[in-house]
């Protein structure tokens, strides 16, 4: 910088502004590149658990394997996770009489939708593929019929997956 004092010119040292100016643009650069960086470091992590979470869930799983000894009626519940469909299997095999199928959704007190009421002959096993369109608690019921009388019992097994 140079300054001119009764005609004479003098030298003065000094830092120039425009130095300090670049030093401070530069360290407003840097902080908002780490900013930046724990930005994309929290949204990759975030997404990542919210991908792990669907995954887990949709993954297939065994929802019930149950062997039970029916007089009359059995009923399992179970919650399922569900974006878009989900097809469920439902596998029931009786040992002696004739069993009936009922698989539902139940969306609130009055609105019961069913998506089995089937027969399972004795002897066989029957295998149901259901498609699956909401979240919720899922009931399945399988009732011995009433023809061979209330004091007969029969073993059935029961397998549902996702």
């Amino acid at each position: 910088m140079l300054l001119s004092v009764d005609g004479s010119k003098t030298t003065v040292q000094c830092s120039p502004a425009g130095t300090v100016q670049a030093r401070i643009q530069t360290e407003l650069i840097m902080k908002k590149r780490k900013f930046l960086s724990l930005v994309i470091v929290l949204a990759t992590v975030i997404v990542a658990a919210i991908l792990g979470y669907i995954y887990y869930e949709y993954i297939p799983r065994v929802l019930v394997d149950d062997t039970q000894t029916l007089k009359e009626n059995h009923i399992w519940q179970f919650d399922l996770f569900v974006l878009g469909n989900r097809n469920v299997d439902i596998t029931v095999s009786t040992a002696q009489y004739l069993v009936y199928v009922t698989f539902w959704y139940q969306q609130n007190s009055a609105a019961t939708t069913y998506l089995i009421d089937k027969p399972v002959t004795n002897t066989t096993q029957a295998s149901f593929p259901v498609s699956v369109q909401q979240s919720g608690t899922y009931y399945l019921n399988v009732q011995k019929t009433e023809q061979y009388g209330e004091t007969v019992t029969t073993v059935v097994h029961v397998e549902v997956t996702s």
